[in-house]
Protein backbone atom coordinates (compact mmCIF):
# COMPACT_ATOMS: atom_id res chain seq x y z
CA UNK A 1 0.00 0.00 0.00
CA UNK A 2 3.14 2.21 0.64
CA UNK A 3 1.41 3.90 3.30
CA UNK A 4 4.40 3.78 5.80
CA UNK A 5 6.84 6.64 5.73
CA UNK A 6 10.72 6.59 7.46
CA UNK A 7 10.50 2.28 7.55
CA UNK A 8 13.62 2.15 9.45
CA UNK A 9 13.06 4.81 12.19
CA UNK A 10 9.17 3.53 12.48
CA UNK A 11 10.48 0.07 13.19
CA UNK A 12 13.69 1.04 15.51
CA UNK A 13 11.18 3.04 17.41
CA UNK A 14 8.65 0.08 17.73
CA UNK A 15 11.23 -2.09 18.88
CA UNK A 16 12.56 0.01 21.43
CA UNK A 17 8.73 0.26 22.95
CA UNK A 18 9.28 -0.71 27.01
CA UNK A 19 5.76 -2.20 27.38
CA UNK A 20 6.18 -3.65 30.95
CA UNK A 21 8.26 -2.62 33.83
CA UNK A 22 9.53 -4.48 37.15
CA UNK A 23 8.12 -2.82 39.93
CA UNK A 24 8.73 -3.82 43.99
CA UNK A 25 5.41 -5.20 45.95
CA UNK A 26 4.30 -6.96 49.29
CA UNK A 27 2.16 -9.70 48.85
CA UNK A 28 0.27 -10.40 51.75
CA UNK A 29 -1.34 -14.32 52.18
CA UNK A 30 -3.81 -15.27 55.23
CA UNK A 31 -1.64 -17.10 57.85
CA UNK A 32 1.31 -15.79 56.58
CA UNK A 33 4.46 -12.71 56.28
CA UNK A 34 4.34 -10.73 53.89
CA UNK A 35 6.85 -11.62 50.68
CA UNK A 36 8.65 -8.97 49.03
CA UNK A 37 9.27 -9.43 45.21
CA UNK A 38 8.97 -7.81 41.94
CA UNK A 39 6.24 -8.23 39.19
CA UNK A 40 5.65 -6.66 35.98
CA UNK A 41 3.49 -3.91 35.06
CA UNK A 42 2.33 -2.50 31.66
CA UNK A 43 3.46 0.78 30.36
CA UNK A 44 0.99 3.36 29.77
CA UNK A 45 2.38 5.83 27.75
CA UNK A 46 0.56 9.13 26.08
CA UNK A 47 0.72 8.99 22.38
CA UNK A 48 0.35 11.94 20.47
CA UNK A 49 -1.67 11.62 16.96
CA UNK A 50 -1.42 14.17 14.66
CA UNK A 51 -3.74 14.06 11.51
CA UNK A 52 -2.33 16.24 8.34
CA UNK A 53 -0.14 17.90 10.52
CA UNK A 54 -2.72 18.68 13.07
CA UNK A 55 -3.17 17.33 17.09
CA UNK A 56 -5.81 15.18 16.57
CA UNK A 57 -5.79 13.09 19.83
CA UNK A 58 -4.24 11.52 22.65
CA UNK A 59 -4.00 8.19 23.20
CA UNK A 60 -3.13 6.40 26.42
CA UNK A 61 -1.81 3.45 25.50
CA UNK A 62 1.20 0.71 26.09
CA UNK A 63 3.38 1.67 23.37
CA UNK A 64 4.36 -0.67 20.63
CA UNK A 65 2.55 -1.07 17.15
CA UNK A 66 2.16 2.35 17.29
CA UNK A 67 1.53 2.83 13.69
CA UNK A 68 -0.63 0.20 12.86
CA UNK A 69 -2.47 1.96 15.97
CA UNK A 70 -2.97 5.59 14.53
CA UNK A 71 -4.19 3.74 11.41
CA UNK A 72 -6.50 1.92 13.10
CA UNK A 73 -7.84 4.51 14.93
CA UNK A 74 -8.63 6.57 12.23
CA UNK A 75 -10.15 3.86 10.12
CA UNK A 76 -12.54 2.95 13.03
CA UNK A 77 -13.68 6.52 14.06
CA UNK A 78 -14.54 7.29 10.55
CA UNK A 79 -11.76 10.12 10.09
CA UNK A 80 -10.80 7.59 6.77
CA UNK A 81 -13.91 5.77 5.23
CA UNK A 82 -11.25 3.82 3.16
CA UNK A 83 -8.15 2.25 2.68
CA UNK A 84 -7.57 5.00 -0.55
CA UNK A 85 -8.01 8.36 1.80
CA UNK A 86 -4.99 6.83 3.57
CA UNK A 87 -1.94 8.63 2.32
CA UNK A 88 0.36 7.94 4.66
CA UNK A 89 1.89 7.13 8.39
CA UNK A 90 5.06 7.76 9.88
CA UNK A 91 6.87 8.50 13.74
CA UNK A 92 7.64 12.19 14.01
CA UNK A 93 11.49 12.02 13.63
CA UNK A 94 11.72 14.62 16.83
CA UNK A 95 9.31 13.08 18.54
CA UNK A 96 9.15 9.05 19.73
CA UNK A 97 5.67 9.88 21.37
CA UNK A 98 4.33 11.51 17.92
CA UNK A 99 2.74 9.52 15.04
CA UNK A 100 1.58 11.91 12.18
CA UNK A 101 -1.06 10.28 9.21
CA UNK A 102 -2.23 12.06 6.22
CA UNK A 103 -5.28 11.58 4.88
CA UNK A 104 -7.43 12.92 2.45
CA UNK A 105 -10.26 15.49 3.48
CA UNK A 106 -9.95 17.28 7.32
CA UNK A 107 -9.24 15.91 10.52
CA UNK A 108 -11.23 16.73 13.76
CA UNK A 109 -12.08 20.29 14.73
CA UNK A 110 -10.66 19.91 18.36
CA UNK A 111 -8.41 17.11 19.44
CA UNK A 112 -10.22 14.14 21.59
CA UNK A 113 -8.29 12.47 24.84
CA UNK A 114 -9.02 8.92 24.85
CA UNK A 115 -7.74 7.13 28.24
CA UNK A 116 -7.74 3.54 28.87
CA UNK A 117 -11.33 3.12 29.97
CA UNK A 118 -13.74 4.09 26.90
CA UNK A 119 -16.10 6.12 29.16
CA UNK A 120 -18.49 9.03 27.87
CA UNK A 121 -19.73 6.51 24.94
CA UNK A 122 -23.01 8.51 24.77
CA UNK A 123 -21.51 11.24 23.83
CA UNK A 124 -18.97 9.15 21.20
CA UNK A 125 -21.68 7.82 19.12
CA UNK A 126 -22.00 11.21 17.12
CA UNK A 127 -23.24 9.94 13.63
CA UNK A 128 -23.98 6.63 12.84
CA UNK A 129 -22.55 4.63 10.29
CA UNK A 130 -24.31 2.98 7.92
CA UNK A 131 -25.58 -0.38 8.37
CA UNK A 132 -23.28 -3.16 7.28
CA UNK A 133 -23.90 -4.88 4.03
CA UNK A 134 -21.42 -8.22 3.88
CA UNK A 135 -21.88 -10.77 1.21
CA UNK A 136 -24.62 -13.09 3.02
CA UNK A 137 -21.89 -16.05 2.49
CA UNK A 138 -19.77 -14.56 5.16
CA UNK A 139 -20.50 -17.02 8.08
CA UNK A 140 -18.18 -19.05 10.67
CA UNK A 141 -19.27 -22.43 12.04
CA UNK A 142 -19.41 -22.51 15.44
CA UNK A 143 -16.58 -24.89 16.11
CA UNK A 144 -14.33 -22.59 14.94
CA UNK A 145 -15.67 -19.48 16.74
CA UNK A 146 -15.13 -22.38 20.07
CA UNK A 147 -11.67 -22.59 18.87
CA UNK A 148 -10.71 -19.13 17.91
CA UNK A 149 -11.03 -18.61 21.96
CA UNK A 150 -8.16 -21.15 22.27
CA UNK A 151 -5.99 -19.77 19.62
CA UNK A 152 -7.31 -15.96 21.46
CA UNK A 153 -5.56 -16.97 24.89
CA UNK A 154 -2.21 -19.34 23.57
CA UNK A 155 -1.40 -16.13 21.88
CA UNK A 156 -2.18 -13.54 24.05
CA UNK A 157 1.76 -12.89 25.27
CA UNK A 158 1.59 -9.68 27.11
CA UNK A 159 -1.27 -11.19 29.21
CA UNK A 160 0.64 -13.71 30.24
CA UNK A 161 3.64 -11.85 30.99
CA UNK A 162 2.31 -9.38 33.42
CA UNK A 163 -1.43 -9.09 33.02
CA UNK A 164 -3.62 -5.67 33.48
CA UNK A 165 -3.96 -5.69 28.94
CA UNK A 166 -6.86 -6.11 26.53
CA UNK A 167 -6.11 -8.34 23.75
CA UNK A 168 -7.95 -8.04 20.30
CA UNK A 169 -7.81 -10.31 17.35
CA UNK A 170 -8.71 -10.94 13.83
CA UNK A 171 -9.66 -14.28 12.27
CA UNK A 172 -10.34 -15.08 8.42
CA UNK A 173 -13.27 -16.86 7.38
CA UNK A 174 -11.55 -19.92 7.86
CA UNK A 175 -11.40 -19.08 11.62
CA UNK A 176 -7.25 -18.85 11.35
CA UNK A 177 -5.63 -16.18 13.14
CA UNK A 178 -4.21 -13.25 11.34
CA UNK A 179 -3.25 -11.04 14.08
CA UNK A 180 -3.70 -10.44 17.59
CA UNK A 181 -2.38 -6.93 19.50
CA UNK A 182 -2.41 -5.92 23.42
CA UNK A 183 -2.72 -3.03 24.87
CA UNK A 184 -4.24 -1.43 28.26
CA UNK A 185 -7.02 -0.06 26.68
CA UNK A 186 -9.45 -2.68 24.49
CA UNK A 187 -10.20 -0.34 22.30
CA UNK A 188 -6.24 0.23 21.33
CA UNK A 189 -5.85 -3.01 20.89
CA UNK A 190 -9.04 -3.19 18.84
CA UNK A 191 -7.00 -0.25 16.68
CA UNK A 192 -4.23 -2.00 16.46
CA UNK A 193 -5.59 -5.07 14.94
CA UNK A 194 -7.42 -3.50 12.65
CA UNK A 195 -4.37 -0.80 11.21
CA UNK A 196 -2.35 -4.04 10.75
CA UNK A 197 -5.08 -5.57 8.33
CA UNK A 198 -5.16 -1.82 6.53
CA UNK A 199 -1.28 -1.55 5.87
CA UNK A 200 -1.34 -5.54 4.45
CA UNK A 201 -4.29 -4.74 2.74
CA UNK A 202 -6.18 -7.31 4.47
CA UNK A 203 -9.78 -7.67 4.03
CA UNK A 204 -11.55 -6.48 7.15
CA UNK A 205 -15.05 -7.59 5.27
CA UNK A 206 -14.18 -11.24 5.24
CA UNK A 207 -13.24 -11.54 8.90
CA UNK A 208 -14.57 -11.63 12.33
CA UNK A 209 -12.71 -9.74 15.09
CA UNK A 210 -12.34 -11.02 18.93
CA UNK A 211 -11.79 -9.02 21.71
CA UNK A 212 -11.07 -9.87 25.68
CA UNK A 213 -13.47 -6.81 27.09
CA UNK A 214 -17.23 -6.25 27.16
CA UNK A 215 -18.70 -5.40 23.67
CA UNK A 216 -19.73 -1.13 24.26
CA UNK A 217 -21.31 0.63 22.19
CA UNK A 218 -17.89 2.44 20.85
CA UNK A 219 -16.33 -0.87 20.49
CA UNK A 220 -19.29 -2.27 18.29
CA UNK A 221 -19.25 0.90 16.03
CA UNK A 222 -15.86 0.88 15.63
CA UNK A 223 -16.27 -2.99 14.20
CA UNK A 224 -18.94 -1.10 12.00
CA UNK A 225 -16.70 1.44 10.88
CA UNK A 226 -14.01 -1.13 9.95
CA UNK A 227 -16.99 -3.33 8.17
CA UNK A 228 -16.38 -6.45 10.26
CA UNK A 229 -19.42 -8.13 9.96
CA UNK A 230 -18.88 -10.52 13.53
CA UNK A 231 -17.82 -9.43 16.87
CA UNK A 232 -17.26 -11.50 19.34
CA UNK A 233 -16.50 -11.05 23.33
CA UNK A 234 -14.82 -13.05 26.05
CA UNK A 235 -16.77 -10.55 28.04
CA UNK A 236 -20.74 -9.36 28.35
CA UNK A 237 -22.16 -6.38 26.12
CA UNK A 238 -23.69 -3.52 26.97
CA UNK A 239 -27.72 -2.60 26.48
CA UNK A 240 -26.63 0.26 23.93
CA UNK A 241 -23.95 -2.15 22.52
CA UNK A 242 -26.93 -4.87 21.92
CA UNK A 243 -28.79 -2.19 20.62
CA UNK A 244 -26.78 -1.04 17.77
CA UNK A 245 -25.12 -4.34 16.64
CA UNK A 246 -28.45 -5.16 16.03
CA UNK A 247 -29.51 -1.75 14.43
CA UNK A 248 -26.37 -1.66 12.19
CA UNK A 249 -26.37 -5.41 11.00
CA UNK A 250 -23.52 -6.51 13.11
CA UNK A 251 -23.38 -10.16 14.09
CA UNK A 252 -22.51 -10.00 18.08
CA UNK A 253 -21.31 -12.90 20.42
CA UNK A 254 -20.93 -12.46 23.82
CA UNK A 255 -19.08 -14.98 26.57
CA UNK A 256 -17.07 -16.73 24.14
CA UNK A 257 -14.92 -19.17 25.94
CA UNK A 258 -15.31 -22.94 26.82
CA UNK A 259 -17.23 -25.02 25.42
CA UNK A 260 -20.01 -22.23 24.77
CA UNK A 261 -21.16 -18.94 23.35
CA UNK A 262 -23.80 -15.94 23.64
CA UNK A 263 -24.89 -15.03 20.10
CA UNK A 264 -26.95 -11.56 20.80
CA UNK A 265 -28.43 -11.09 17.27
CA UNK A 266 -27.62 -11.27 13.34
CA UNK A 267 -27.33 -15.08 14.05
CA UNK A 268 -27.08 -15.77 10.43
CA UNK A 269 -23.64 -15.47 10.28
CA UNK A 270 -23.38 -18.90 12.61
CA UNK A 271 -23.17 -21.32 9.90
CA UNK A 272 -24.05 -24.39 12.19
CA UNK A 273 -25.04 -24.53 15.98
CA UNK A 274 -23.48 -28.00 16.68
CA UNK A 275 -20.27 -28.76 16.99
CA UNK A 276 -18.21 -31.59 14.97
CA UNK A 277 -18.07 -34.80 17.07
Amino acid sequence: MGLVEGTNHSQCLEGQAMRSISRPVDIFQQSSQPVSKEVLVPVERALHLRVNDKLAAVLMRQPGNDLELAVGYCFTEGLATNTAALLSVQHCEEEVNTVNVLIAGSPPAQPRRIGTECTGADQMVGELPAPLDIDSDMTWPAHQLLNMSVQFRAHQRQHKLSGGVHGAALFDRDGKLVVLREDIGRHNAMDKAVGYSVLHDLPLTAMALMVSGRASSNMVLKAVRARIPLLATMSHTTSLGWKLADHLGLTLVTYLRGKSFRICCHSVRIAQMTTPS
